[in-house]
């Protein structure tokens, strides 16, 4: 569909960008879900004894308590409460494993993102006839096609696993009540772990889709490449207007360098020129400035008129960076370009006694 449209480029980084500030962002639930089960077995194997610990605790005390239809209104509330206090002992641990691996899963895929525009209320949401379309749309077929395939495979994998096995679960009730519990938890473990496995490479799989179907999505034309760089960069045109500007300043600027007190250098790469009368500049002015071939020029200039040369890497690069022609030296400045002034005038006053 996107060749169809011409939209044959990937998507440029602030398309990406855009997309992901309003939380549109390649995900796979099912790589989520698989994680989250396949540490769900983990922890179920690591804390079993802990669930026959406290089961065996409960049924023990529940029992030694007795029961007794006479009053048993009066004993509902207690009997509820001792229930949903033994659930929440025994499933606390697997909540808040499976909700920290969920939440872990989700950040490796997604990354720290919260963005409230798919929660924004929007007429297209509750729109009928759009509705009506995405229930038929190519994506909800797909997705209708995986989970039945899926579906399909871990009914399956259950069922080759359970025919297995059958055979002990039919004599179980001969190796004693005790060994019952270790003899499921060994085939639930063994089940869970050949289903994590499949629903971790379904997951991966899965997730590779959905970000080859995100970016495929995001797929631009030139002529929409064309449009976002003139409108975050600048028309070319206005762009080399700007460029001809530059070179006639910087060529006006040139012209200046005989008026300098002393040009800055880096030593090679740049060359800033700034000029200091006492009594017509307040404070030191920028007169020109260049990096590469332009600072040569200024260097060659200077060398003609014998404007002083003064070789000053960390001065260089803070004013070129943030002064440009015409303009004052930054207050932050003022102490090194002091100095530098104060060495151009000793080397004035030498000049004149060896004259």
């Amino acid at each position: 569909m996107a060749e169809k449209d011409g939209k044959t480029e990937e998507a440029s980084p602030k398309k990406l960008r855009d997309a992901r500030k309003k939380g549109e962002i390649p995900k796979s639930p099912d790589l989520t879900s698989a994680v989250t089960f396949i540490v769900f077995i983990l922890s179920a194997t690591f804390l079993g004894n802990y669930i026959l610990k406290n089961s065996l605790l409960y049924l023990q005390n529940y029992l030694t308590a007795g029961f007794s239809v006479d009053g048993l209104e009066n004993d509902l509330a207690d009997i509820g409460m001792k229930a949903i206090l033994f659930t929440l002992v025994l499933a606390g641990p697997f909540l808040a494993i499976a909700f920290v691996a969920a939440f872990i899963s989700s950040i490796v895929q997604t990354g720290f993102l919260f963005s409230a525009e798919p929660i924004k209320f929007k007429l297209s949401k509750i729109n009928p006839i759009s509705g009506f379309k995405n229930m038929f749309s190519k994506k909800t077929l797909f997705t209708l096609v995986k989970n039945v395939a899926k579906l399909t495979l871990v009914f399956w994998m259950a069922y080759k696993t359970l025919e297995t096995s059958i055979y002990l679960i039919i004599n179980s009730s001969s190796i004693g009540t005790e060994k019952i519990f270790f003899l499921m938890s060994d085939l639930v473990m063994e089940l869970g772990t050949q289903l994590g496995v499949l629903l971790l490479i379904l997951g991966l799989v899965d997730y590779i889709y959905q970000v080859y179907d995100y970016r495929k999505n995001l797929r631009m034309s030139k002529q929409e490449i064309k449009d976002e760089y003139k409108e975050s960069e600048g028309d070319p045109q206005i762009k080399s207007q700007r460029r001809q500007r530059y070179r006639q300043l910087t060529k006006g600027a040139l012209r200046e360098v005989e008026t300098a007190t002393a040009i800055i250098t880096n030593p090679t790469h740049l060359a800033i020129a700034i000029r200091y009368e006492k009594g017509k500049d307040e404070v030191p002015i920028i007169v020109a400035k260049g990096a590469d071939h332009q600072a040569a020029k200024i260097r060659e200039r200077a060398k003609a008129f014998d404007v002083p040369i003064i070789e000053n890497k960390p001065v260089a690069r803070a004013m070129y960076k943030s002064v440009e022609i015409g303009q004052p030296v930054p207050i932050d400045l003022y102490q090194a370009i002091a100095e530098i002034l104060a060495l151009v005038y000793q080397m004035e006053e030498l000049n004149k006694n060896k004259i």
